[in-house]
């Protein structure tokens, strides 16, 4: 007898009945435990698919979280089973490896929402707001060394180490493409050794993802209690979600989505080779500036826009649970966190933070932009651990559309602030 199925039954799993996903759950699960997962994108991302939509069940059926945490409460339990060990090492290292090592299924997701939500969006919307979009990105700045420097003044710290050890730190777009090259800089303005440097901006990255990631939770709800200050998804004043976005007359067929994944691919391909002429820009911030380009020239056909929209929504719909369980398991350290938690320090990230999130948002209201979509974007998607940061930070805050936008303040704008730090550390160390 086959199992019941009812296709829309809010009790489905995955899409599918609860007791079909449980029976696949556990062929994972125990493999996991019996350390038979494969290192492969297979095991990774089944593991993933099961920790990601058991947790989503979960907070859709429980209504306090729903409004208030909402999808992030996939990452945080990911990260919390890994601190108290409840998933083996092994499939952590395995889930390390597909998202971010030798599989990197993270860069694979973010380039197709980076190629696709510019891909798709309307042509004159895309000209006005990019034009105006490092306005709220240098007020969220501006108030946050501002801020910043002064409490942590009026606190007892030297501002000079606020602004280099803390708020430089958390601006900077990020681990890899912020704290790692900083720390170089530094080392070299003073002469200490670039480890040891790095060990002191490390923990203001980390705190400064974290309070983004719940700041995002906050503005969300404050969007939600305010409408008037809420765009929906929408960026621009004057737009909604739906006028943001290009109608193609097409249907789409299987093939689309190959083509979507091929001109993506070169997209994101192009980007790396940018990135290996101007090492000091991240290969995001190439890509995001070549798929504008050609987006507001107008030179792909139509269909072929409509491919690579069709493969971005086909990724978003299908891997965002995953890759949120994935960035839970494989990068949130709780571990990091736990010890960072002095209580200056932590004040002071909290000002860093919640002064970019007001900067961003009142500059953002002066060039017609909506206050919650751009303190989100442009102020705490300047204060997240980067790309994983950015998925962190717009799942909490239901805006995943943005990623775009997002991706311009971790790469684009952390690249401005390593410039003003060179030049701090030079002034300063």
């Amino acid at each position: 007898m086959p199992i019941k199925y009812t296709e829309n039954s809010k009790w489905n799993i995955m899409g599918m009945p609860p007791i079909l996903f449980l029976s696949f759950s556990i062929v994972v699960i125990v493999a996991a435990y019996l350390d038979q997962l494969p290192n492969t994108l297979f095991g990774g991302l089944a593991f993933c698919a099961v920790m990601g939509y058991a947790m989503k069940f979960v907070v859709e059926h429980v209504s306090i979280l729903k409004k208030t945490i909402g999808l992030a409460a996939v990452s945080f339990s990911c990260a919390i089973l890994v601190y108290f060990h409840f998933i083996p090492e092994s499939t952590v290292k395995i889930v390390g490896n597909v998202i971010t090592g030798n599989c990197d299924f993270l860069s694979f997701y973010v380039g197709a929402l980076l190629c696709g939500s510019i891909i798709g969006m309307d042509r004159k919307l895309l000209v006005k707001a990019g034009v105006r979009y490092f306005i709220p990105v240098l007020g969220g700045m501006i108030f946050a060394y501002t801020a910043s420097a002064f409490v942590g003044s009026l606190l007892g710290y030297s501002w000079k180490d606020v602004v280099l050890y803390i708020t430089g730190p958390i601006m900077g777009g990020g681990n890899g493409a912020g704290a790692v090259p900083m720390s170089e800089i530094y080392a070299a303005a003073s002469g200490e050794a670039s480890d040891a440097i790095y060990s002191r901006l490390l923990p203001a990255v980390t705190l400064g993802n974290w309070t983004a990631i719940f700041a995002a939770i906050g503005v969300r709800c404050i969007g939600e209690k305010f409408p008037k200050l809420s765009g929906n998804g929408s960026l621009m004043q004057g737009y909604t979600a739906e006028q943001s976005n290009t109608v193609y007359p097409y249907t789409m067929q299987l093939l689309d989505l190959g083509i979507g994944f091929f001109a993506t691919a070169a997209f994101f391909i192009f980007g790396r080779i940018a990135g290996m002429l101007v090492p000091t820009i991240h290969a995001y911030a190439f890509t995001i500036i070549a798929v504008a380009t050609v987006k507001i020239a107008g030179i792909l056909p139509e269909k072929i826009e409509f491919c690579i929209v069709k493969w971005y929504q086909f990724i978003s719909g299908n891997f965002t649970v995953l890759i949120m369980a994935g960035v839970g398991i494989s990068m949130f350290n709780l571990a990091t966190l736990l010890e960072t938690l002095s209580p200056i320090f932590v004040v002071l990230c909290i000002v860093t933070v919640f002064m970019a999130v007001l900067g961003a948002g009142i500059f953002g209201l002066l060039v017609k932009f909506f206050f919650v979509e751009s303190s989100i974007t442009a102020g705490l998607c300047m204060c997240n651990a980067g790309g994983n940061g950015d998925i962190m930070v717009l799942s909490a805050a239901n805006l995943m559309d943005l990623m775009s936008f997002a991706q311009i303040s971790s790469r684009l704008g952390g690249a401005i602030i390593l410039v003003l730090q060179s030049v701090l550390a030079t002034a300063l160390l």
